[in-house]
C-alpha cells in the first residue's frame, strides 16, 4: 500500500457497534500515519466521535439526499473498509471504482470486495472489535493491537449531570447505574430483577443507585424503581452526551448487552453485563472488551430452549459479581 491514501471506513448502524468499530480507526491511524482516517456514520452517534482523534474526517450520511452514492460521488477515497456490510454501501464503493473495498467473503455479494477477510463472525471466535481490527490486519499483514477508543466527555454535558445529582443529594462519584433496557439485539434481563439486585447492592455498599434509559423505556425504568428503595429514576433526562457524562464518574454499571455497556468499557468505568449464551449474541463476541468487567449468563445447558432463557440467572448470581467487580477496583 502506498504510505499516503485515503482510507474509508463506513459503519451506519447503532451505537455500541460504533464504540467497536474506533479499534480498527485507531489501528489505522497509527500504522497508516500518513494516511487520511474518513469515518461515514449516522448523525445518532455523533456526541460518540467528538474530538475523536482517531479519525481525520466524519461524513454523517443522514445529511446527504443520495446517502452514500452522493458522499462517494464527491469524495475520492483509495479504500474502504466494510466491518458492517450493507449490499447498497458495497455496491457504491464498487460503481464508484474505489480501489481496494476490503469486506468479509461470507455474504452472496462479496464479490464487489477485493480483499475479502475469511472469518465467520457468527461463531464467536474473536471479540467483535477485534473482528472489526482483523480487516485492517488481513490488508496490512501483521499483528495488530486492538484497543477501545475513550469517548470525550463533553464539559457542558457533565456540569448538567452534576447540577442534576447535586440536586437529588448525590455527590461525587457514590452511584452505581442500572440500565435495564436494549437495543433488541439480544435477550434482556427482567427489570425487577434489576430493582432487585441494585438494592442488595445498594444496601451492601452504601451506594445511591441510579436509573437510565431513554423516554420509550420509561416502564422498565419505573419497574426497576419499585423494586430498589434506595435509587433515583432518571429515566428520559439524559440526552447522549449527558449519559456519557453520567457514566464516566460511575462506580458500576449492571446493564444488558446495549451499545451503553461499551460506552463504560471504553471510560474504563466497571460494567456487569448480562448476556445469553448462543454465540452470534454471547458475551464472547459482544461483552465488554475491557478487564473491568464480568459477565452473568444463564447457566449452561444442551436444551437450545433453555441456553439463552435470561430468566434462569439469579438475583444472588448477579449481586455475588457485582460486590466482587466494587471491591476489585
Amino acid at each position: 500500500m502506498p504510505r499516503k491514501q485515503k482510507i474509508c471506513v463506513i459503519r451506519t448502524d447503532r451505537l455500541g457497534d460504533m464504540v467497536l468499530t474506533l479499534p480498527m480507526c485507531k489501528a489505522l491511524k497509527e500504522n497508516c500515519v500518513e494516511s487520511e482516517i474518513t469515518l461515514i456514520a449516522r448523525r445518532y452517534v455523533e456526541p460518540l466521535l467528538e474530538n475523536c482523534t482517531v479519525i481525520d474526517r466524519i461524513f454523517y450520511i443522514d445529511d446527504y439526499k443520495n446517502g452514500i452514492k452522493e458522499i462517494f460521488k464527491n469524495n475520492k477515497f483509495d479504500v474502504v473498509y466494510f466491518p458492517r456490510p450493507r449490499l447498497n454501501e458495497c455496491f457504491a464503493a464498487y460503481m464508484n471504482k474505489i480501489p481496494l473495498r476490503v469486506g468479509t467473503a461470507y455474504r452472496y455479494y462479496s464479490l464487489l470486495f477485493n480483499h475479502k477477510v475469511y472469518d465467520h463472525r457468527k461463531t464467536a471466535e474473536f471479540h467483535e472489535a477485534e473482528y472489526n481490527t482483523r480487516l485492517v490486519a488481513s490488508v496490512l499483514k501483521k499483528k495488530l493491537k486492538t484497543e477501545l477508543v475513550k469517548p470525550i466527555v463533553n464539559k457542558d454535558a457533565n456540569d448538567f449531570v452534576r447540577n442534576v445529582l447535586n440536586q437529588k443529594g448525590i455527590l461525587n462519584s457514590d452511584y452505581i447505574i442500572l440500565h435495564p433496557g436494549s437495543g433488541g439485539s439480544a435477550y434482556n434481563w427482567k427489570a425487577e430483577n434489576f430493582g432487585k439486585a441494585g438494592n442488595v447492592i445498594s444496601q451492601e455498599t452504601g451506594l445511591t443507585v441510579v436509573i437510565t434509559g431513554t423516554p420509550e423505556e420509561s416502564s422498565l425504568c419505573n419497574a426497576v424503581s419499585q423494586n430498589c428503595s434506595n435509587s433515583i429514576n432518571l429515566c428520559g433526562i439524559f440526552d447522549l452526551k449527558q449519559l456519557i457524562a453520567i457514566i464516566s464518574n460511575a462506580k458500576l454499571l449492571l446493564v444488558n448487552s446495549t451499545g451503553v455497556l461499551h460506552i463504560a468499557a471504553a471510560l474504563d468505568v466497571p460494567v456487569l453485563g448480562l448476556y445469553p449464551n448462543s454465540p452470534h449474541i454471547s458475551a464472547k463476541r459482544w461483552g465488554p472488551y475491557s478487564k473491568m468487567s464480568r459477565i452473568v449468563s444463564p447457566p449452561i445447558s444442551n436444551d437450545k430452549k433453555l441456553r439463552d432463557n435470561m430468566d434462569l440467572i439469579s438475583v444472588e448470581e448477579v449481586v455475588k459479581k457485582g460486590l466482587e467487580l466494587l471491591r476489585s477496583h
